[in-house]
């Protein structure tokens, strides 16, 4: 689902149209870009990327491992609309109707995308359309092309044209934007959507086109062409060299200007099955010249609403016509607006849900209880599951945390507590005060990543809120979660509320999560005094299991999938996420979510604490490199991480815990080895893509004191942030100050140091001034 692809649009319109008339619609496709995500009345989910491969059958194959993905899911009918996904239809277990968008015109293909394109067509009137429901093509022109066999079941409904919002422009908007591309008042503009590239798609005939216009522009220099569609760089600078205007990859909100601005739509097309850039072009009062070939004739009246011609010269002969006769181009263009009318997406999907009845036996009141059913579940809100893991939580750890949850303004809430195997009797008391709870119980200790899922397998929910047992939620948290993860984009998968620390509740734990470039874990604003300066909600490489708000979704086995069952402790969040970021999956702050940590709570009574998260830490730190990581930094990593541990084995207070990280990392290559080719191939963006967030973030917490370091720079960036999101001068001269004020000896004068902050800050905060008396 991108840009410039004139399937994925029709696929767009469709969908928002049934989903409007009270069907629950989701796309499911390879990939998409942000043209398609902001699309409120379907969902949109994307499969692992799959690469498209030199050999068809192949890539059918790899397709078809997503079958029973989909067999599992709730879903009543299959709409197909292209290959290589027309290969599931013998393998769904439910009704399949397919859309035939056609083969395209093989001349001057090199041979193996002819080859490609066979196989095509041989395999879907062969096998697959033989297996599916309906067969619905978008003209006369390609039903006829089906197999007699095949027509018999066999249907057209035509494509809408009206999708784009604005269609009336003022004289001034269309001078202006002609004016920005040097087009003069006297000059008539001639027109051509599509692909910009010669030779990838040659039946298009832009090259052929392009010849006409040099034909046309040396008996009249008032003539001017602008070609516009998905493109690259270089297939703009080819065009442009060759006097052609040229706009790549243009936006949905800037086409109908474009067309407005326009006078003649061209194409020499040789092969379209419909031609939507020709209806689009009519929908805005321009006449049209094209060849007759496909389905031309069906969409475009000859002679009256544009010219259909047989061969370049009579393209010429219509062309110059539209140019040198205005009256004509004018009454053509009236004409051409008035036949548009036929080519609504109000029409295809009334005929659509026609189809989609008689195959599934539905009636509209059928219909209408579904939409109710909706609106009253939206009244209540979506589900919001709770999971905590437990191991011997203390009963008023506990008891604080769920009541936190049961005050929640948000009352779609159920709270699953998954226990491994806890040696306390807390969770009976717990049991028979909060008899709703559900209580999954181990014989043993699993770790964190293996019980959330064995506890996701036991829930039904839109959403998952991961829960430490020691964190207590503010009383709005989970709404402002629900609300704001609604108004995203179905890319985004998670939100990170923000945590602050429960016994120092003016200083932040984290609002989101990043890696540097050696995989080591930080946490956005960690340390700092929680001045509203994360107050906005970002982008962030991910989120912390100790609470965070991920769709339920995201943990199928097509999307992101399960958390990792062999991390027992420390790093399952982060490699989680970043397979989420590889595929293009993103995560955003909430800082109105506000909850408070016990920080460290499991383990300050442990006295093997530092030791146990040194072996986790780095043990998972090789295996999140080793399956996640680009080859180049992968090498880095683990030639540092592996030496380190080596050099550990020469320290006596070390060597154990050295000896058993690299044992366990080498006992864990096999299972490594297999995830890592699939997690690769998957990969939408590369490492600098998803290391990117730890810029201009630093770690002001001292783990070993267990408090944040109380130092100029944690002020400094405080106010730098504050100065950059606010603008206030105020700030500024603050952050001058304290960057000053850290490159001087004063810094070292610690009671000097302390007596000027306190006077250059003195309208601040009262516990700004305690932070600065703690400076030392």
């Amino acid at each position: 689902m991108i840009k410039g692809h004139g399937v994925d649009l029709v696929v767009d319109r469709l969908a928002d149209g049934l989903a409007k008339i009270g069907y629950n619609c989701e796309i499911y496709c390879n990939y998409f870009d942000e043209t398609f995500t902001g699309r409120k009345a379907y969902k949109i989910k994307k499969f692992p990327y799959t690469r498209p491969l030199d050999n068809p059958i192949v890539y059918e194959r790899m397709i078809r491992r997503f079958v029973p993905y989909l067999n599992d899911k709730k879903i009543d009918l299959f709409i197909i609309q292209s290959f290589p996904f027309y290969s599931l239809i013998p393998k769904l277990k439910k009704p399949t109707l397919v859309v035939d968008h056609g083969i395209i015109s093989l001349s001057r293909l090199p041979l193996k995308r002819r080859l490609w394109f066979k196989y095509m067509e041989f395999s879907q009137n062969l096998s697959y359309f033989n297996k599916a429901g309906k067969v619905i093509t978008v003209s006369q022109y390609l039903l006829d092309c089906l197999p007699r066999n095949i027509r018999k079941k066999a249907g057209f409904i035509y494509n809408g044209s009206n999708h784009y919002q604005k269609i009336d422009f003022s004289k001034e908007e269309i001078e202006d934007f002609k004016r920005q591309l040097c087009i003069e008042p006297e000059d008539i503009l001639l027109l051509f959507v599509g692909r910009l590239n010669f030779s990838n798609q040659p039946y298009k005939g832009l090259e052929e086109l392009t010849k006409i216009y040099h034909h046309l522009y040396q008996e009249n220099n008032h003539i001017k062409f602008l070609a516009v569609g998905y493109g690259s760089r270089n297939d703009e600078e080819l065009l442009r060299n060759q006097g052609i205007l040229s706009i790549k990859n243009a936006s949905e909100d800037i086409m109908p200007l474009i067309y407005k601005s326009c006078d003649i739509y061209t194409t020499c097309s040789r092969w379209e099955g419909f031609d939507l850039p020709v209806v689009e072009a009519q929908n805005f009062g321009k006449p049209v010249v094209c060849y007759d070939i496909g389905a031309h004739p069906e969409v475009l009246i000859n002679n009256k609403t544009g010219f259909i011609v047989k061969d370049t010269s009579e393209f010429l002969e219509k062309l110059k016509i539209l140019i040198n006769e205005p009256e004509t181009r004018k009454e053509f263009g009236k004409k051409a607006k008035e036949f548009s009318k036929k080519f609504t997406w109000e029409k295809s999907v009334e005929e659509y849900d026609k189809e989609i009845r008689k195959l599934l036996n539905i009636k509209e009141t059928d219909l209408k209880s579904a939409r109710d059913t909706d609106k009253d579940k939206t009244k209540i809100g979506e589900k919001v599951a709770v999971v905590i893991v437990n191991y011997n939580s203390s009963y008023t750890c506990m008891k604080e945390c769920i009541d936190s949850l049961k005050n929640q303004t948000y009352k779609n809430i159920e709270i699953t507590i998954f226990d491994n195997n806890s040696q306390n009797d807390t969770l009976d008391s717990i049991k028979k005060q909060f008899k709703d709870l559900k209580i999954i119980y181990s014989d043993k200790n699993l770790g964190l990543g293996e019980a959330i899922n064995r506890t996701l397998e036991e829930i039904a929910a839109k959403y998952v809120l991961i829960s430490n047992f020691d964190v207590v939620y503010n009383f709005k948290a989970v709404e402002e979660l629900v609300s704001q993860i609604g108004e995203l984009d179905e890319s985004y998968i998670g939100l990170a509320p923000k945590i602050k620390f429960y016994y120092q509740q003016e200083y932040i734990e984290s609002v989101g999560t990043y890696i540097d470039n050696s995989l080591y874990i930080g946490y956005t604003g960690k340390g700092q005094l929680d001045m509203q300066q994360y107050n906005r909600p970002e982008n962030v490489f991910g989120v912390s299991f100790t609470s965070c708000f991920i769709k339920r979704e995201a943990f199928d086995d097509l999307i992101v999938g399960k958390v990792d069952p062999t991390f027992f402790l420390f790093y399952e969040d982060i490699d989680f996420c970043y397979r989420a970021n590889i595929l293009g999956y993103k995560f955003q702050s909430c800082p109105t979510a506000v909850c408070y940590h016990k920080y460290a709570y499991s383990f300050r009574d442990d006295a093997s604490f530092f030791q146990n998260k040194y072996y986790y830490q780095k043990l998972n730190l090789l295996k999140t490199a080793y399956k996640n990581t680009e080859e180049s930094n992968l090498k880095r990593i683990m030639d540092i991480e592996l030496n380190i541990q080596k050099q550990n084995l020469k320290d006596k207070s070390l060597k154990s815990t050295a000896r058993n990280i690299l044992k366990d990392f080498n006992g864990s290559l096999g299972y490594l080895k297999k995830c890592r080719p699939n997690i690769q191939f998957s990969r939408l963006l590369p490492d600098s893509e998803i290391i990117k967030y730890c810029w201009g973030e630093f770690n002001f917490y001292d783990e070993v004191k267990n408090e944040p370091v109380y130092s100029v720079l944690n002020l400094h960036r405080i106010y730098q942030r504050l100065f950059v999101l606010i603008g206030n001068e105020k700030y500024e001269e603050y952050t001058n100050y304290l960057i000053n004020l850290e490159n001087t000896r004063i810094r070292i004068e610690s009671e000097n140091l302390r007596k000027l902050l306190h006077s250059k800050l003195k309208y601040e905060p009262k516990f700004i001034h305690e932070f600065i008396d703690k400076i030392s």
